[in-house]
This record gives C-alpha cells, structure tokens and sequence, in this order.
C-alpha cells in the first residue's frame, strides 16, 4: 500500500478547491443570458442575500445594525 504520509497537509488545498468550486457554481447559478438575475424564489440566494437597492434585507443582519424588520417580504 502506497499513500500520502501527511494526509492534513493536503486538507487545505482540497478545501480551497471545493470552497472555489462553490463560489463558482452560486455565481453561474445567477446568470441569465449573460446578465446577473437574483430570484428571489430561489432559497439559496434569498437566504444569502444581505443588501438590495442600497438596504439590508436580510433579516439578522438588520437585527445586527439595530434596524427594524421589513414589513413586506424580501424581494
């Protein structure tokens, strides 16, 4: 049997790959014919989304700047 000697060492670059990969992957997920699109039905990007418009949307986030929640739901 082969194998690596110091498997933690190549932790790190595996866990860069896969955080890249899924950077990667929600960004493309957002693009529509070239053009950035944020639906908002779309769990992923509502849950993620901070700001839009210039105004926090996101709930704990709001609650950390001490600001009142939104009457309406996001979007």
């Amino acid at each position: 049997m082969i194998g690596p000697t110091n498997v933690a060492s190549s932790l790190p670059y595996h866990a860069s790959q896969m955080y890249a990969k899924n950077i990667t992957t929600f960004l493309l997920s957002m693009l529509k014919k070239g053009e950035l699109t944020i639906n908002m039905d779309d769990e992923i990007v509502r849950e993620t989304l901070v700001t839009r418009d210039g105004e926090i949307v996101h709930p704990r986030a709001r609650q950390a700047h001490g600001l009142p929640a939104l009457a309406t739901a996001r979007g």
